[in-house]
């Protein structure tokens, strides 16, 4: 009975996983299987005196924790407003999940030319005397993270919000009406009695928004492919650039196995909180 499972897990998760650490410790091109090196740790030797990957990380940790602490805010905001069933906010629901269907592929292109110099963006900036000159929103260094930022907050707010809106059907009704009839405004009964009754579900959406995060490649490569100067590369850009671009698939797993570690530390670290909550 186990066993389609293991073998799943195994052939999808683990052996590539074990595969990838071994080529971390190699120099291979990635063609001939027989042309392999083995380097012991200088791959990650060289990632650690790269500029570029230190750069590269530190966008990766910034764009990680304030995309999961928009998303989580936003998701659960929109969730409580349409827990409320007032009328309109069924419309609400389905126009902001929309976006989280849609492919990053497709997202990125739409976005890229929304944020254009002539974009619609642009445009209405222009219209309402903002700027007098275009923004060039995926062409500056101070502006290009922050808007890959919004876009991502833009496509999975919905994600979040249905997980919220799920998590709010399995509050305690009695506990709310407890609040209600001691007097509780809304945010003491937020904050006191349904986000506590919620934190297994905080958690997890935390912790999924923590792991996309940290693994982000396809709206950036879209959008900028790391420009202008850096300022947008992550890890997973600069993983793509050495492995695919140099065909340096020792370093290239490095900065992968980077990745699976800064996953783990999230995973065990929410786990250790989950049991101390």
């Amino acid at each position: 009975m186990v066993a389609p499972s293991l073998a799943v897990f195994l052939g999808l998760i683990a052996v590539p996983i074990v595969v990838v650490g071994l080529v971390s410790l190699s120099s291979w091109t990635g063609f001939d299987i027989v042309d392999v090196t083995w380097l012991g740790l200088e791959n990650y030797r060289t990632i650690a005196g790269d500029e570029i990957f230190w750069r590269a990380l530190r966008n990766t940790l910034l764009f990680t924790g304030l995309t999961t602490l928009f998303l989580n805010v936003i998701g659960f905001g929109v969730a409580l407003l349409i827990s409320t069933r007032v009328r309109g906010t069924g419309l609400l629901r389905g126009v902001i999940f929309l976006p989280a269907l849609l492919p990053s592929v497709l997202v990125g292109l739409m976005w890229q030319r929304v944020l254009d110099a002539f974009g619609f963006v642009n445009q209405i900036l222009q219209w309402l005397g903002v700027a007098d000159q275009p923004v060039f929103f995926l062409g500056e260094e101070r502006f290009v993270l922050w808007a890959i930022i919004g876009v991502t907050v833009w496509q999975f707010a919905g994600y979040d919000m249905i997980l919220y809106y799920a998590g709010l059907q399995g509050v305690d009704r009695s506990m709310l009406e407890a609040a209600a009839l001691d007097g509780a405004r809304t945010p003491a009964t937020v904050f006191r009695v349904i986000i506590p009754s919620m934190w297994h579900i905080v958690g997890v959406v935390a912790l999924l928004n923590i792991i996309g995060g940290l693994k982000i490649f396809d709206v950036v490569f879209v959008m900028t492919r790391g420009g202008p100067n850096r300022s947008s590369e992550v890890l997973a850009t600069y993983m793509f650039e050495q492995g695919f671009r140099f065909s340096i698939m020792g370093v290239a797993s490095a900065v992968a196995v980077v990745i699976v570690v800064l996953a783990v530390i999230a995973s065990v670290a929410r786990f250790r909180l989950a049991k101390r909550v």
